[in-house]
């Protein structure tokens, strides 16, 4: 197969954000950004000293957008939290743990569809379309993570959901530090599926969308098996107080976790980190 646009492919990829004006146009199909607040309880503690969950107030700004040559999705929390967020690092090959109750994380995750790089139409049954996925994962205080993903991503055909996709990464771990006492990098499988679901009761307009991680353990990084997932209910608010659709929802969020981060105990008890959080959602898309 030609691979006929892979030059332009490489340009694009580097410069999205800020030549984003310049790209429009033809190559540029749609975009959406969205300011979110989210308030909730029984997020977990990162610590095992027994004290109970906390509350957590986040502040999310999303982009999304699709191209002629692929897909991207970018989002940066900024969440304080009254549960200190524990993290190791090294300093000097001394292990330090840090307490904080701020941070941030973001991630970057651009696709490239194989059907626009070859040429080709890569179509078949439910299947849409057949990328090449990456995302770049960065937190700071509590999650501290610094991970690449690379891989396979399916965009499906799924009757009533607006989109349904999935991508299988290779994920290159960072400094997963988190109460240990030497420096852990390694590699893991993680699998992602992301989806949005709308419907109606009577005149009300509501969406249900979010995604699932899940991610094999990594005896290098010292992770065991971990599953994380987000899910938004969302009211179109927007629409049913001012008669403008898809702009202004308020809903709730479930955050679940099965051994949050992946992360182990320094005792070798096997605990780990489970969470079920419920919180508040008011969400703008502009």
């Amino acid at each position: 197969m030609k691979i006929k646009h892979l030059p332009h492919c490489l340009a694009l990829s580097a410069g999205l954000f800020s030549g984003q004006q310049a790209l429009a146009g033809d190559l540029l199909h749609w975009q959406d950004n969205s300011l979110s607040y989210l308030y909730g309880e029984n997020f977990q503690r990162m610590n095992f000293n027994g004290e109970e969950q906390r509350t957590q107030t986040t502040f999310t700004f999303e982009h999304a957008s699709g191209w002629a040559w692929g897909d991207v999705f970018y989002f940066l929390d900024y969440i304080r939290a009254d549960n200190v967020q524990s993290r190791g690092s090294f300093d000097n090959g001394t292990f330090r743990q840090h307490d904080k109750n701020s941070f941030y994380y973001m991630e970057f995750s651009p696709r490239i569809s194989l059907s626009w790089l070859t040429g080709q139409k890569l179509a078949a049954g439910p299947i849409k379309d057949v990328y090449a996925a990456f995302t770049y994962e960065k937190g700071e205080g509590g999650p501290g993570p610094e991970n690449y993903l690379y891989g396979v991503g399916l965009d499906w055909e799924v009757p009533g959901f607006n989109y349904f996709k999935t991508n299988l990464y290779q994920v290159k771990i960072n400094n997963h530090t988190f109460f240990k006492d030497a420096d852990s990098n390694g590699y893991a499988t993680q699998l992602t599926v992301s989806a949005a679901y709308p419907f109606s009761l009577g005149q009300q307009d509501f969406l249900v969308d979010g995604f699932l991680d899940w991610r094999s353990p990594s005896s290098d990084a010292g992770t065991q098996t971990s599953v994380g997932s987000s899910i938004q209910v969302k009211w179109d608010a927007g629409k049913a107080l001012f008669g403008k659709e898809r702009q202004l929802y308020v809903g709730t969020e479930i955050n679940m976790w099965r051994a949050k981060y992946g992360v182990k105990p320094v005792d070798g008890s096997g605990d780990r980190f489970d969470q079920t959080a419920l919180q508040a959602l008011v969400k703008y898309h502009f």
